[in-house]
């Protein structure tokens, strides 16, 4: 690192490799449930329009993300790819309002399955519902037989951080990416 800082390069984000065990005697999630007044429903069965505007909300707390808006064409590509997988892509409903209030997404890659995302709206944190949320999803994956899903988090992010290591994760590996700032 020292010669890259040395070349005017400086360390702009830092995301680590996490693997999350999905047994629920390790990950503590069995006896997760939905907070009262929240639904579930697969993102297969979601208006896609809003799916959308809750991703881009989402997004805007994700590090490395701010200020990300979907095209819809793009969206729906990506959430319908090959990839998509309607048992553990889902989204929290508040049954009063209709509103989508989180989601979390696991995709079905070859190398197995990938946590996309975990993610609620601010009115709706430090309810249980990630915990929830990843309960069912992992349930699902467990089912399968599954023993675990890998994901990445910026290391800034110390809410997810502290989420998916309090379920067992395990780092593996990381990124740093790194910006050229020009003189002057």
């Amino acid at each position: 690192m020292e010669a890259c800082a040395q070349a005017g390069f400086a360390v702009h984000r830092r995301e680590s490799y996490y693997r999350i065990p999905i047994d629920p005697a390790v990950t503590g999630l069995a006896g997760a449930v939905l907070p009262a007044g929240l639904d579930v429903l697969s993102a297969a069965d979601a208006d896609i329009t809003r799916l959308r505007l809750l991703d881009d909300t989402l997004r805007q707390d994700v590090p490395g993300s701010k200020g990300w808006r979907w095209d819809a064409g793009q969206f729906r590509a990506e959430t319908f790819s090959p990839f998509f997988d309607p048992a553990t892509y889902l989204v929290a409903v508040d049954r009063a309002s209709g509103e989508y209030a989180g989601l979390v997404r696991i995709w079905r890659t070859r190398a197995g399955p990938r946590l996309g995302l975990i993610a609620t709206l601010a009115q709706y944190r430090r309810r249980g519902l990630a915990r929830a949320l990843l309960g069912r999803a992992f349930a699902v994956l467990a089912a399968r037989g599954d023993k675990s899903v890998v994901g990445e988090i910026d290391d800034t992010n110390l809410a997810s951080v502290s989420l998916l290591t309090g379920l067992g994760a395990r780092r593996y590996g990381g990124t740093v990416e790194l910006i050229r700032r020009q003189p002057g």
